[in-house]
């Protein structure tokens, strides 16, 4: 029982003593600057999302066609991209009509060569 006893003492003592570390811990964070929140104005404010260049789906997907130059498949086309079906064919039918891909044969592709 006495074991028992010294055995809670200690593990009360470890757990102060790591309660006075995260207190200090969170003190020093909460003064730090750079960890600050901005202070907001009022009202609403939106943020524009901006999308790096050739990081659409279609230009993904050119990428991948480019690959092949003798073609690829729908079904390829959606193993690599991991674009759903749908998205691939609105993607395939949208550069076919601007030329920026040409049909092969029937479900296969090519990056259009001008």
């Amino acid at each position: 029982m006495k074991k028992l006893a010294r055995e809670l003492k200690t593990i009360a003592r470890q757990l102060e003593s790591l309660s006075q570390k995260t207190e200090s811990m969170a003190t020093a964070f909460e003064a730090d600057p750079a960890t600050q929140a901005p202070a907001k104005k009022g009202g609403r404010t939106r943020v524009a999302k901006t999308k790096a260049a050739g990081t659409t789906p279609t230009d993904q997907v050119l990428a991948i066609m480019k690959r092949f130059k003798k073609g690829i498949t729908v079904e390829s086309l959606r193993g690599k991209s991991g674009l759903n079906e749908k998205q691939i064919s609105n993607i395939v039918h949208r550069a076919c009509k601007k030329g920026k891909m040409k049909r092969i044969g029937r479900g296969v592709y090519s990056v259009y060569d001008s």
